[in-house]
């Protein structure tokens, strides 16, 4: 399988929010993030289909407010995975956020 992703994802735990426009709303757990998109989880019913657009919430340093695409769904035992595209951000969201995945990357750096 090719990995057609343009950005690196880091694995990563944070917690967070994701509604619909019907209003639902779960928490939901970051288990990897990237400049463009996240893994996301949830334990809960979340009744969503794959290129619906939700609303999320980051909870990273400062709560993040992101729109998203739904690229990928997969239910596994009692939880739900699903994968997002970032398709809006405010500017100072997204400052936030690029300040934050620059900092975690240096982060996960080795010493050498």
């Amino acid at each position: 399988m090719i990995d057609r992703r343009k950005y690196i994802r880091y694995k990563i735990n944070l917690k967070g929010k994701a509604a619909t426009k019907k209003g639902y709303c779960v928490p939901i757990e970051i288990l990897d993030i990237s400049i463009d998109g996240a893994k996301l989880k949830t334990d809960q019913d979340f009744p969503v289909e794959k290129k619906e657009n939700i609303y999320l919430i980051i909870k990273w340093n400062y709560p993040i407010k992101a729109e998203s695409e739904i690229k990928w769904i997969e239910k596994e035992n009692f939880n739900i995975y699903f994968g997002v595209q970032f398709t809006r951000m405010s500017n100072e969201d997204r400052e936030v956020f690029l300040s934050n995945i620059a900092d975690h990357a240096i982060s996960n750096i080795p010493d050498i």
